[in-house]
This record gives structure tokens, sequence and C-alpha cells, in this order.
């Protein structure tokens, strides 16, 4: 039976195994400009400043991943040139904390990827909710998931991913987290 899925073992032991787990605490990247870092790092950090019209709503965007905070960083710096620097804030997270979170994660991002789609258009319409029921509140605390590139045309950032915080209960997560300033 052919399910056209190809597994291949590695013919060499692992040469670099990753450390232990600990359940270690989660690195994230916030890449922005240094008057914003400067206020990031003082606190607290507040969702309801994040900007309407994005792929998640209105939040504090992170991601996994430096290249990207890095760049990030300097997309929003050329917009104020001469009045800003790039900066990144790295948040050290408890996984348990970030696991009390009522979240909503996306793994797929591509074209047939209805779900995400559906959600990344509710929200760059400019929506105020993530469409859930009164009862639950407007927002989940914690959205995960690729990150739209020309979201019209249902094409995701290939090796990018954000993590988008919401609510009262994430801001209270991220103002207990660990930040310093690496840009």
């Amino acid at each position: 039976w052919d399910t056209g899925w190809e597994f291949r073992m590695a013919s060499s032991p692992v040469l670099y195994p990753p450390p232990a787990w600990t359940n270690q605490e989660i690195v994230l990247y916030h890449g922005t400009v240094d008057t914003a870092a400067a206020v990031i790092l003082k606190g607290p950090i507040l969702t309801r400043l994040g900007r309407t019209h994005t792929d998640f709503g209105p939040g504090f965007y992170t991601t996994t991943l430096l290249r990207q905070a890095h760049t990030w960083a300097a997309q929003i710096a050329a917009t104020k040139p001469g009045l800003a620097q790039p900066a990144v804030v790295e948040l050290r997270i408890s996984r348990n904390d970030l696991a009390r979170l009522e979240s909503l994660a996306f793994v797929r991002g591509d074209f047939h990827a209805d779900d995400f789609w559906s959600l990344i258009h509710h929200c760059r319409r400019g929506a105020t909710d993530h469409g859930r029921p009164a009862s639950q509140g407007p927002y989940y605390d914690l959205v995960y998931g690729p990150v739209a590139a020309f979201w019209n045309q249902r094409m995701s950032i290939a090796d990018a991913d954000q993590l988008s915080f919401h609510t009262a209960a994430a801001e209270a997560v991220l103002n207990k987290s660990v930040r310093k300033r690496i840009i």
C-alpha cells in the first residue's frame, strides 16, 4: 500500500543530541523599535495597545525565531527613518504559565488550511474578537501559528511563526516573564 509518504532512518547516530527535556522556559522574541522596547522592558506590557488588521487581531506579537524578530524590527524602524532604531526584546516564559492560557494553535498555513485562513481574513478585516461565544470572552488568550504573507492569496511565510497574546490573563504571563533587550 503506497501512501505517498517516505520515511528514512538516519544512517548514523545523532551527532548533536538536544539537551535533556526539563520543561524549560520558552524563549520568545518581539521585534520593535528602541522607544517601544524601553516601554516593554519597564512594563507592564498591555495587549490592548496592539494594532488592528493583523493576522490574529490586536495583541502583543512574538516569535520563537530571533531572525524573524530582527526582520520585524528593521521593517518597523524603516517606517520611522531617523526617529527610531531597530530593537529586539527577548522574553523567557514559563511553559506551565503558557499552558494555563486558553490557546488556539494552527500548525498549517498552506492554501487548504481553511480554518487558519478563515481567522486571518476575519482579523485582517478589522474584527474586534475571535468569534467566541460571549460567555468565554471575545479573544483567546494566546494564538499560535504561521505568519501570513499575502493573506488574500492564502500564502504564508515559510519557516516563520507567531505567538500573539490578547487578554488580561495573557498580559499577566507576559509581565511575569524575564525580559531583556538583545539588540
